[in-house]
């Protein structure tokens, strides 16, 4: 049964939230854009490396490659299929081990996961030889991939004592992708992807809302200058301003579509802004 059918993106939160007693730790891409009452995010950094790997027994991806390419993500769907038309998706669940050890017994030709995971789990060095990093420019991350996320109790004396951990510079840049995903109506589930980045003192957003086939997509980018730690205001207005841009190149006739793929799941929590330590989110 695929993720769509159990209930789409949030499906396993859902079950940590109701649980939480104290604090969670979460991938940030994973999470809905806004929490419970009584519970906020805060985001921890350093940001880990925000790309998705290529895993394969032997082969190599080429533009006429005809390969078992494994993912359950319609964000990387998406863009396998802009740049490699010939290859065969095939959903996979599991844990990153299910995952490999699908691979190796050749269920799959090649799987994706994302780099950050495997970089936490110590295995690159195993995997030589046999993984390849896509760039960004060929598979734009997830909002918020790379980025850990306490989910907490919003309580002072928690915030208070937790506050030390928080990442100015990857709050920012995950708010304000996120902030693109939530003005353009879409969820986690939908291919829909945005990267921000602090260079200097320039804070970039880049985005994408791209078709299920890879055949339509839209880029946009916007930069704010003299920002060298944005703050969470900028930071939406950043993701609200390209989300606008998008949409009026025809972003929401390309998101439509995909919310019409079974199983796909569209609830209110989706529609509210991530707001980080020190914000309250909103269930308007």
């Amino acid at each position: 049964m695929s993720l769509a059918q159990i209930g789409g993106d949030g499906v396993f939160v859902r079950e940590i939230e109701h649980a939480l007693h104290e604090k969670a730790v979460h991938s940030l891409k994973d999470l809905p854009t806004a929490q419970p009452p009584g519970l906020r995010l805060m985001v921890v950094g350093p940001r880990e490396d925000v790309r998705d790997v290529l895993l394969t027994n032997d082969e190599t991806l080429t533009a006429e490659a005809n390969l078992r390419i494994g993912t359950c993500s319609l964000r990387r769907t998406a863009q396998i299929r802009a740049h490699y038309p010939h290859v065969q998706i095939l959903p996979i669940r599991g844990n990153v081990d299910t995952r490999l050890r699908k691979l190796t017994e050749h269920e799959y030709d090649g799987i994706i996961l994302a780099a950050a995971g495997l970089h936490r789990l110590d295995m690159p060095e195993r995997l030589s030889g046999h993984i390849t990093y896509l760039p960004i420019e060929t598979m734009m991350p997830a909002p918020g991939q790379g980025a850990l996320a306490l989910e907490i109790r919003d309580e002072g004396e928690m915030v208070e004592l937790l506050a030390p951990l928080n990442d100015i510079i990857t709050q920012a840049t995950t708010t304000a992708e996120r902030m693109f995903m939530r003005r353009l109506g879409a969820g986690c589930y939908l291919p829909v992807a945005a990267y921000g980045e602090v260079t200097g003192d320039t804070f970039t957003l880049s985005g994408l809302v791209i078709s299920l086939d890879g055949q339509h997509q839209i880029r946009v980018r916007q930069s704010i200058s003299q920002v060298a730690q944005p703050t969470i205001e900028q930071a939406v207005q950043l993701g609200i301003a390209l989300a606008e841009q998008a949409l009026a190149q025809g972003a929401a006739e390309i998101i439509k579509p995909a919310r019409q793929t079974p199983g796909f799941r569209h609830g209110d929590r989706r529609a509210v802004p991530f707001v980080g330590l020190g914000h309250r989110g909103s269930t308007s």
